[in-house]
C-alpha cells in the first residue's frame, strides 16, 4: 500500500494554524511578561515608599519641634541630649544647635524629596527660635556645610489636579504646629503611586521662648 502524502491545501491549512497558535502563545507571553514588569516596578515604588516613611517617622517621633514648613520644605528639631532635667542639660536641651536641625526639601524641577542636615555632625552652633531658617540653609549651602540625601525620586505633579508634589501647610507658627503632612505622585515608570506622608509630633516640650 502506498502512503499518501499531504496535500498542498493541506500544508497551508496547518502552517496557518501553527502561526495561530504561535502568535496566540507569544501573545500571552508577552502579555505575562509586561505584567510581572509593572508588578515588579510597583513593588519597587512601594518598597522606596516605605523606606522614606520610616526615616520620616523616626524623625518625627524624635522631634522637639516643626520649626519652619513651607510647601516646599519642612524643616525638624532633633535634640541630640537626653533630657535629665539638670541645670546643664535643661540649658542645652533647650538650645536649637547645627546639628540637630533636619530640613527635608522637595526639588520640584529635579523630583526628588531629600533630607538635609549639617555635615558636621558636631557643629554646636546655637540659633534663636526667631532664626529666619530659610535664610540660614541659603547660607549653609553657599558654605558647602550641608549634606543632601535623596530620600524619594520620581516624585512629579499629580495628573488629576496637576498640583506639585510637596508639603501640606496649615499653620506656621512652631510653638503651636505638632503636624506635618506631605502629598506627592511618583511617574508612571515608576509605579504612579500616589504618596502620603504625615507624622505628629510625640514631644510635648515646646522651646522656652514659646512661653
Amino acid at each position: 500500500m502506498k502512503r499518501r502524502g499531504f496535500t498542498l491545501i493541506e500544508v497551508l491549512i496547518a502552517s496557518v494554524i501553527t502561526t495561530v497558535v504561535a502568535g496566540s502563545v507569544m501573545g500571552t507571553i508577552r502579555a505575562i511578561t509586561e505584567c510581572t514588569q509593572a508588578l515588579d516596578i510597583s513593588a519597587q515604588a512601594m518598597a522606596r515608599v516605605a523606606r522614606a516613611d520610616a526615616r520620616i517617622a523616626d524623625h518625627a517621633n524624635r522631634a522637639r519641634m516643626i520649626l519652619d514648613q513651607s510647601a516646599l520644605e519642612l524643616l525638624l528639631w532633633l535634640p541630640t541630649e537626653p533630657f535629665t532635667s539638670s541645670a546643664t542639660n535643661t540649658s542645652d536641651y533647650d538650645s536649637i544647635q547645627a546639628n540637630e536641625l533636619a530640613w527635608y526639601v522637595m526639588n520640584t524641577s529635579a523630583g526628588t524629596l531629600s533630607l538635609v542636615y549639617t555635615t558636621n555632625r558636631n557643629d554646636l552652633t546655637k540659633y534663636s527660635l526667631s532664626t529666619n531658617w530659610a535664610n540660614l540653609r541659603t547660607a549653609l549651602t553657599s558654605q558647602g556645610s550641608l549634606t543632601t540625601v535623596v530620600v524619594l525620586e520620581g516624585l512629579t505633579k499629580d495628573p488629576n489636579s496637576s498640583r506639585e508634589s510637596g508639603f501640606r501647610v496649615q499653620d506656621n507658627d512652631p510653638c503651636s504646629v505638632r503636624r506635618f503632612s506631605f502629598d506627592g505622585y511618583m511617574r508612571d515608570d515608576l509605579g504612579g503611586l500616589n504618596v502620603q506622608f504625615s507624622g505628629r509630633l510625640l514631644n510635648a516640650q515646646n522651646h522656652p521662648d514659646c512661653q
